[in-house]
């Protein structure tokens, strides 16, 4: 599950480990927060720093705190580029627990215990953590955190099938819990064979040595005739044993156990998890707590910045922090008395709010700091474009509010206000930001036009998570139309399939299929947040990202999702193009891992095939054999035959009575 590690000679060991490091910290009356054990070996990060984070302010206040942070954090150059080289990213889960104690000095012990992994489900290991950390109190010695390493790096991963990022996508938005199915079995089946060759190879070690004691003089042949019997029968007896099925089971996870201090602690891996996801947040927590209501502008006086205020006194709060994400911008979530887990909630929230649902853009978890203190300011500012903790972006969790800086310069070098030292103006806006909430807003009354409002569709609305990857998806797409149209070139687009015509065409890039007009219209409406995020470090690691999807890519020539736009949202092509786009998929879509391509952009959450059925149903004869044929093809595909029969009955009859037709 885990990449290379790129810490030295041990490297092909570590690849191997669930979990890198444990670390255990505690409050010291005399020397404040100290990290006692780092295990196996050292971080190589600073201790005091981490027995900071372990320990966050108001720790002693609760019985028990949950934390993350990340190691190796890797801060830009001067491009605003992030070098790759180096040990990986870590996350790390911290508990925090308070044993109250009329003995000790002050009445409380305070420990915090951390898991170091590459995993991004870190959330997986909490009940461990639990356990082992009760331990320690017990038991305050490094072997409580050597089997406890022990145990997390005995999970068995070895029948979790190793998913493309297509096939996460199928997954992710299937409606068929079992999709994949056979790929879990065929692993599971593999494991039960080698474990059967196991058996029979002990069986025949057993053997050997019995024929050898056989040799020597006896004077019981019978017995010794009857005992090896015994042997043979006990010891095939396991062989015939009917293993337990594995099927119906919901393949959006995968079910394992930890066995640690003789408990079976049962571990169920999400399956599903995008690049920029870390552990389980609740983005409608972060949604509903600064959605707000609807109140009158505020009166502050605050200059509009084009990278934020998209829809002018009308941009929503949750608008106002895509924006800022996306144009790296920096963003602070303060939760004054609130526990340091739920304030890191917010954090991993917005992070995979900016990605686009954790899916479409990259680079936001590293400038993430879910849990961090006003000792740690050195290493935020180094990051431009920080989501925690100086801000352009401040979030009131306790108020639900979202302030701009009045420092945020604007993009002709201005500012709103009038700006000191960074590190000076963090502390003396984090201490008065009570005196804040006047120049705070929420979203604004009135009724924009439609150009002037897109971003509220995106706005309520159930399958959130799917809402924020298309809407982050749909600005991405224009990206590339705007670099090709003010420099004549792109980094984020074939310019070959670019069109400028009056009449896109079906192999371009694509928002509202044949109407240029709407596409021009739309480019306009988010210009200011394009050129905001042009050189962010997003989106030079989608330019990464594109070249090695270019390369990678099992369809080429096409662009395949703007087809998908095509057939699903247009209704002024004529025949031609609607043959057209049909013949090029029928001739593009090929092998089995094209097949998958293809369903990665048919979500069943949003239909699956429905749009590729419409072609049953065309007057033209063309059009309704190209589908039978692509039908046909995806039908060959594993996951292909679970979306055509989780399609509608008619659709079904169509293709069986047409494929019989052309078959005749």
């Amino acid at each position: 599950m885990t990449d290379p590690s790129g810490s030295g000679g041990d490297a092909g060991e570590q690849s191997q480990l669930n979990v890198e490091y444990i670390l255990l910290a505690e409050f010291d009356i005399d020397r404040g927060a100290i990290l006692k054990h780092q295990y196996p070996r050292p971080t190589g990060a600073d201790d005091s720093h981490l027995a900071e984070l372990m320990l966050p302010d108001g720790a002693h206040a609760r019985e028990s705190d949950w934390t993350m942070f990340f190691l190796n954090q890797k801060a830009p150059d001067e491009t605003g580029k992030v070098t790759q080289e180096g040990p990986p990213l870590l996350y790390v889960l911290n508990l925090v627990r308070t044993k109250h104690d009329k003995e000790v000095r002050r009445g409380a012990i305070v420990k915090a215990m951390a898991v170091c992994t590459r995993h991004r489900f870190i959330h997986i290991y909490q009940a461990i953590l639990m356990l082992a950390l009760e331990n320690y109190y017990r038991s305050p010695t490094v072997d409580t955190l050597a089997e406890l390493f022990a145990s997390v790096n005995a999970m068995d991963l070895t029948c979790m099938p190793q998913l493309s990022r297509h096939e996460i996508t199928i997954l992710r938005f299937s409606d068929d819990q079992n999709m994949f199915e056979e790929r879990f079995i065929e692993l599971e089946d593999e494991k039960k064979m080698l474990e059967s060759l196991t058996r029979d190879s002990e069986r025949l070690e057993i053997a050997k040595d019995s024929a050898l004691a056989e040799l020597a003089p006896s004077n019981d042949e019978s017995s010794g005739t009857s005992a090896r019997r015994g042997t043979v029968s006990d010891t095939a007896a396991p062989g015939r044993m009917r293993m337990p099925s594995t099927r119906n089971k919901d393949r959006r996870f995968f079910d394992t156990e930890i066995v640690y201090s003789g408990v079976k602690l049962p571990i169920r891996v999400p399956m599903t998890v995008y690049p920029e996801e870390i552990s389980d947040f609740s983005l409608i927590q972060l949604l509903t707590t600064f959605a707000g209501s609807l109140p009158t502008p505020s009166g502050s006086g605050r200059v509009s910045h084009p990278h934020l205020d998209s829809s002018g006194q009308y941009t929503h709060p949750i608008i106002l922090l895509m924006n800022g994400l996306l144009t790296q911008k920096r963003v602070i979530f303060l939760g004054h008395g609130k526990p340091a887990g739920e304030v890191a909630n917010y954090v991993l929230a917005a992070v995979a709010l900016g990605s686009g649902g954790g899916g479409v853009l990259r680079g936001f978890a590293n400038r993430a700091f879910p849990y961090t203190n006003l000792t740690n300011l050195d290493t935020l500012l180094s990051f431009p474009g920080y989501i925690a903790g100086w801000w352009d972006l401040l979030c009131n969790i306790n108020t639900g509010k979202i302030t701009v800086s009045p420092a945020l310069a604007l993009p002709n070098g201005s500012t709103a206000g009038h700006s000191k030292s960074q590190t000076d103006s963090l502390r003396r806006s984090l201490d008065s930001v009570s005196l804040s909430r006047t120049r705070s807003f929420s979203s604004r009354e009135g009724k924009p036009d439609k150009w002037n409002n897109l971003d509220t569709e995106f706005i309520p609305g159930p399958a959130i998570r799917s809402k924020v990857e298309n809407y982050v998806r749909r600005f991405m797409s224009l990206v590339p139309l705007y670099e090709f149209e003010q420099r004549g070139t792109t980094k984020l687009g074939d310019p070959g399939l670019i069109t400028h015509k009056d009449k896109s065409s079906i192999s371009g890039y694509i928002i509202s299929a044949g109407d240029k007009e709407s596409r021009e219209r739309e480019i306009s409406f988010y210009q200011s947040r394009i050129e905001g995020f042009i050189g962010t470090q997003a989106y030079h690691n989608a330019v990464t990202d594109y070249q090695s999807m270019q390369a990678s890519s099992f369809i080429r020539g096409v662009d395949i999702a703007h087809m998908v736009t095509c057939l699903r949202n247009s209704t002024n092509l004529d025949v031609n193009e609607v043959e057209a786009i049909y013949k090029h998929l029928d001739e593009q879509v090929v092998t089995n891992e094209q097949v998958t391509e293809l369903l990665a952009s048919l979500p069943q959450s949003q239909g699956g095939l429905h749009p590729l059925a419409y072609g049953f149903y065309h007057p033209s004869p063309k059009i309704r054999y190209y589908t039978v044929r692509l039908f046909e093809k995806i039908e060959c595909n594993q996951a292909g035959a679970r979306y055509i029969r989780s399609t509608n009955f008619f659709h079904q009859c169509a293709f069986s009575n047409l494929r019989h037709t052309f078959t005749a």
